[in-house]
């Protein structure tokens, strides 16, 4: 992390992006939707506090679990930048950055299956142009979906879910160096999340998902304070401990 302190503006940077005050800013505009840079810094900020606390969440029994990097997912369902040029014998191949992460490699530096069980993500459903939610379990090979647009269902963005889902099970098979794992690959199942937090505006849909995939994470079931008319609170507060995790003890000197 850097910080540069100056009179007008102060940047610092999170995952070795560079952040100005301007995105603490958009991320309380009551009425924009998050950006991939907000759910970003937010994830960053979640993963970063599993790992200052691996004994507290051990302690309670909290299933190990990161947060993917937004790209990961928009990236991965496209041909041009999931895969390889070349294919071996026919065959496509995914590119190393999609397997450093499976295997640890790189951020958020959690082998699958291993240093996590859970893996969370969100990516925007491309019919519904709403943020969708997703739970990787990997122990149980289940996959389920975040839904929280009251006037939308995520239902019509089933065929590009789908497509991610043969994606992962594909990638974790060319990720595992262990033939017999490969062998035993199972096909991930899809559900549904019910009894979610529903808000009726689109804009709120980003502040929505990156709380709950937070409480599902804590295994928190009461989910009450997540609705749209304590929405700007729930923003402000986000952008508050995004800017306490990652500011340095320098700023504003």
């Amino acid at each position: 992390m850097t910080l540069k302190p100056g009179m007008h503006e102060t940047s610092l940077s999170i995952n070795d992006n560079k952040i100005r005050k301007s995105f603490f800013q958009s991320m309380e505009n009551a009425k924009k939707d998050l950006k991939k840079e907000h759910i970003d810094g937010a994830f960053a900020m979640l993963n970063c506090r599993r790992n200052e606390n691996a004994a507290w969440f051990h302690n309670y029994k909290i299933p190990k679990a990161c947060f993917l990097p937004m790209e990961f997912l928009h990236c991965l369902l496209s041909d041009d930048l999931a895969y390889k040029k070349e294919k071996v014998k026919g065959k496509k191949i995914f590119n190393d950055l999609f397997k450093d992460i499976v295997r640890g490699k790189v951020y958020p530096e959690k082998t699958w299956g291993e240093n996590v069980d859970v893996v969370y993500g969100i990516t925007l459903g491309k019919k519904s142009n709403v943020w969708i939610g997703m739970e990787i379990h990997l122990k149980k090979k289940r996959i389920t979906l975040y839904d929280c647009f009251q006037k939308e269902s995520n239902i019509i963005d089933i065929p590009q879910v789908k497509k991610l889902v043969v994606l992962i099970s594909d990638l974790l098979v060319e990720s595992s160096s262990d033939e017999v794992d490969k062998v035993k690959m199972i096909p991930f199942e899809v559900e549904q999340a019910q009894g979610l937090p529903k808000t009726k505006h689109p804009f709120n849909c980003g502040i929505f998902l990156v709380k709950i995939l937070e409480c599902q994470s804590l295994k928190i079931g009461d989910m009450t304070r997540i609705n749209d008319d304590n929405a700007l609170e729930l923003r402000r507060t986000l952008s508050c401990e995004i800017f306490n995790q990652f500011v340095d003890e320098s700023f504003g000197k």
